[in-house]
């Protein structure tokens, strides 16, 4: 059973290929691609903001962009992704499914920007449909002037289906602990 984002059991093969199939052929659903990854944009309400600093120099930065390169913050918290061997690449198309319990929410997302850079590497990826929220994530890994080499995760979204709406305060409970879960994926993969 599939409702709104939110099902009860795992994905079969099949279902993962049509849903990976339908979510290739969409459009994200929102009208603000870019927004996270935006300084100019960072102060509108709705977009928050977590970091972690995780190390200094060129290896710790090195390190920080090859776990978000590698979907380390969704691994860490349990989340898959698939495909399994997607790299973070513009216009990639990406099911990241979490589990609690009996529930699996399927968010299918689409990165939308991809920042390389010798100082600053970046991803950030959007909701298409059937994603139970509406809006825009990014993950950043920066080689700050100091040497410090923070991760920063951003996010401007809200609930997109009515089961979304109606456990919109549970949801973002449960946001703000996948949020702090990713950075401490990263800060431990850094450590380990």
């Amino acid at each position: 059973m599939n409702v709104g984002g939110l099902r009860f059991g795992r994905l079969t093969d099949a279902e993962r290929d049509r849903l990976l199939g339908r979510a290739r052929r969409a459009s994200v659903t929102y009208d603000h691609e870019g927004s996270t990854l935006d300084p100019d944009r960072w102060t509108a309400p709705e977009v928050h903001g977590h970091h972690v600093d995780v190390g200094t120099g060129r290896a710790a930065f090195d390190a920080a962009a090859t776990a978000l390169r590698t979907w380390v913050p969704h691994r860490g918290i349990g989340a898959d992704v698939l495909p399994s061997a997607q790299p973070v690449e513009l216009g990639a198309t990406v099911l990241v499914i979490l589990r609690w319990g009996p529930l699996f929410v399927v968010a299918p997302d689409r990165i939308v920007a991809v920042v390389d850079e010798p100082r600053r590497f970046a991803f950030a990826y959007g909701t298409l449909p059937g994603h139970p929220e509406r809006g825009e994530e990014s993950y950043t890994a920066e080689l700050r002037d100091d040497g410090t080499v923070r991760v920063t995760i951003r996010v401007q979204a809200g609930p997109a289906t009515l089961p979304a709406r109606a456990l919109a305060p549970v949801v973002r409970r449960l946001q703000a602990a996948a949020l702090r879960g990713y950075l401490r994926a990263v800060a431990d993969y850094l450590s380990g």
